[in-house]
């Protein structure tokens, strides 16, 4: 894959801002998840690029990429416990080298007013602040790009508003929840699309925060509850459910979100590249079935139900 810059940060002040790089080799094969890893743990943004090998690798050698990952800050106890994630999924070795560096702002917030252009999912026309842009017959729904992951760009989150769209056109639903709401752009969804109570929760407040914003600048603060609450300590059940996170939690989480999930609910769940679908699905048998997926750029979204 060439180089591409994801999920870049807030444009909330012009002022250049320091920023700490961190960049290792991989192999290609893992990138992309190795990539929603560091965002799920604060990482602002990703870019992954080719390394040019300086002699020729063996045939049967897995091609390897350079991941870059941008932080806010990244503390000595942060990269500790990054490299821990990273070695417990296997995607490094013990031996990986992570080089971290302090960086100048090269400029995101100009990059994000050429790049951020609205665009349709479904009914959905995702814009940007700064556009007034509207088309007949979709839901506007305004994101400020920002610390939280998921503008509807990535896969996984353009593959979830998809089935949002095509679940909420069949039957409404009166309760929500989303679990690891980044962004805020899933509870939004929801609520876009007639949910009358929706619940969004994530374990980092930067998240809530942006989430926050996203909620005003759709003039729909009164209408979503946000909160930084655990799963476990929540007590209704809930209509439809989404989970777009990685698959290692979605099926860690699996006894929660069944406990949380009315009998006739939706469970939206997704983070999960294509491979490790069945691994997932293996995790809620025989309690849920799999009634619906999607396949978006190697992503997969699924729909269970009792």
């Amino acid at each position: 894959m060439d180089a591409r810059l994801k999920h870049v940060t807030s444009m909330k002040s012009n002022a250049q801002r320091s920023y700490v790089r961190l960049q290792f080799d991989l192999p290609a094969t893992v990138a992309d998840k190795a990539a929603a890893l560091l965002v799920a743990n604060r990482a602002l943004g990703c870019e992954v690029s080719k390394i040019r090998p300086s002699h020729p690798a063996p045939m049967r050698t897995p091609r390897r990429v350079r991941l870059k990952a941008y932080f806010d800050r990244l503390s000595d106890a942060d990269l500790k416990r990054v490299r821990r994630l990273l070695e417990a999924s296997a995607m490094i070795t013990a031996t990986t080298q992570l080089q971290a560096e302090p960086l100048v702002d090269p400029g995101w917030a100009t990059m994000w007013m050429t790049r951020f252009k609205p665009f349709a999912i479904g009914r959905f026309l995702i814009v940007p602040p700064w556009s007034h842009d509207h088309r007949a017959g979709h839901l506007r729904l305004v994101i400020q790009p920002g610390q939280g992951f998921g503008t509807g760009h990535h896969g996984s989150t353009y593959g979830v508003l998809r089935l949002l769209d095509d679940l909420c056109q069949k039957c409404p639903f009166a309760r929500a929840l989303d679990v690891g709401t980044g962004s805020g752009i899933l509870a939004i969804a929801m609520r876009l699309l007639g949910t009358r109570e929706v619940t969004a929760i994530d374990i980092d407040p930067v998240a809530i925060e942006n989430a926050h914003e996203n909620a005003e600048l759709n003039h729909l603060s009164a209408h979503l509850r946000f909160s930084l609450v655990p799963i476990s300590s929540l007590r209704h059940h809930f209509d439809l459910i989404t989970a777009n996170i990685l698959s290692s939690t979605v099926i860690e989480m699996a006894p929660l979100l069944l406990r949380r999930l009315a009998p006739e609910g939706r469970l939206i769940l997704a983070g999960i590249l294509a491979r490790e679908a069945d691994r997932v699905l293996a995790a809620y048998r025989p309690a849920l079935r799999c009634i619906a997926r999607r396949i978006d750029r190697g992503w997969t979204a699924l729909v269970l139900a009792r």
